[in-house]
Formats: C-alpha cells, sequence, structure tokens
C-alpha cells in the first residue's frame, strides 16, 4: 500500500514542513482505539504514542474523530484485503464462510484479542462519535451484505442448504463475528477454533 503523507508543522525548517508517515502514526492511533475504545483516548494519549504534536493532528485531522475516522478506514481496509486473500483460496461459499469465521476465532485470542477490535471499540461508545457514527453503521451494513452474497454464493454452488433464509442467517453469523472479538477482550474464548467454526455452519445446513 502506499505510503501517505502529512505536513508536520510544529517544527518548521527553513520554512519547510517536516513530513510525516501517516500509516505508522494511524497504526498507532489504532492500537489505541483497539485497546482502550473512543472514550478511553484523549489526544494528549495519541501524542505520547505518536511522537506527532498536538498542532500538528488537529491541523492534519481536527480533531479526534477525525483521527478515529481516518484510523478506522486504514484498519477496515487492512483487514478486508488479508480476508480477501484468506477467502479466495477457499473453494465454495460455505467454506468461504468457515474461513472467515476461522479468522474471527484466531483473531478474538492471545494479543490480538486482548486488543480487541476497533469496529466494535467504535461501536461501543457510538453515542460519542458524532458524524463519524455513520461510518461505523456503513461498515457494519456492507459487512452483512458481503455475508449475504457469501451465503447466496453457497446456495448457489451447493454447499448451503437452498432452504438458509439469507438475510437471518448474514445477520446471526455476523452477530457472531462481532461477540467473538467482544469475548476475546476478556480472554474468555475457547481455544477450539474448528469446533466453533463448526457449530457456527450448522446454521447454514
Amino acid at each position: 500500500m502506499k505510503s501517505l503523507s502529512h505536513a508536520d508543522t510544529a517544527q518548521p525548517s527553513r520554512g519547510r514542513p517536516r513530513v510525516f508517515d501517516e500509516e505508522k502514526f494511524l497504526d498507532g492511533a489504532i492500537t489505541l482505539f483497539r485497546s482502550r475504545g473512543f472514550s478511553g483516548v484523549s489526544i494528549t494519549d495519541i501524542t505520547a504514542a505518536t511522537g506527532l504534536t498536538t498542532g500538528s493532528i488537529y491541523k492534519a485531522y481536527q480533531d479526534k474523530e477525525g483521527v478515529f475516522a481516518r484510523a478506522l478506514e486504514r484498519y477496515v481496509s487492512l483487514r478486508e484485503e488479508s480476508l480477501k486473500l484468506r477467502l479466495e483460496k477457499a473453494a465454495n461459499g460455505k467454506a468461504k464462510i468457515a474461513e472467515l469465521l476461522r479468522d474471527y476465532a484466531e483473531l478474538s485470542q492471545g494479543r490480538d484479542g486482548k486488543l480487541g477490535c476497533m469496529v466494535v471499540a467504535g461501536v461501543t461508545h457510538i453515542d460519542q462519535l458524532g458524524t463519524v457514527a455513520g461510518n461505523l453503521e456503513d461498515q457494519l451494513a456492507r459487512r452483512k451484505a458481503a455475508l449475504e452474497a457469501l451465503i447466496e454464493l453457497g446456495k448457489q454452488d451447493g454447499s448451503i442448504a437452498m432452504t438458509t433464509n439469507v438475510h437471518a442467517a448474514a445477520e446471526v453469523i455476523l452477530a457472531l463475528l462481532q461477540g467473538m472479538r467482544v469475548i476475546g477482550k476478556a480472554s474468555t474464548l475457547t481455544n477450539d477454533g474448528d469446533g466453533f467454526v463448526a457449530q457456527a455452519l450448522k446454521l447454514l445446513e
């Protein structure tokens, strides 16, 4: 992915701005938001974790909501890129959903599980996000639509029962995926990922 940059004007040199690595900055912000949620992170926390000055943050992103919005965009983009590579190797619709469930089960354990999901962290404090709340709602709607497409694919290729209610099954699976990340934050998700996936796939039989 091509690196982005912004001007950090807090420490000018001969009238020219010092650029910063936006991807590195956003990755630092993502870690904070995943760990503490939106309300648990301040601009001071972001400056301490990333080294970017307060003035530069406000100039580039306007406020904490702006930082969260850009960090969420990057987080989602990286997750979708990773999932695309994983799912395209699966043979049919049901196998793709199995890989999706397995991916979330793996992410909900260990360090990633404890760190948490940025989408879940945002939804937990959605009433504080202002216009950014719409970004989260759109993201969840896109995830549901993607699940519906996979279920429909499975029905067409014969891997999922034709009697499956596409919309209802997608909603249940979405709730399972997001719920795994919530439970993983508390480190109580079982390590038997394959068993979990097998049980979840019974929804599609």
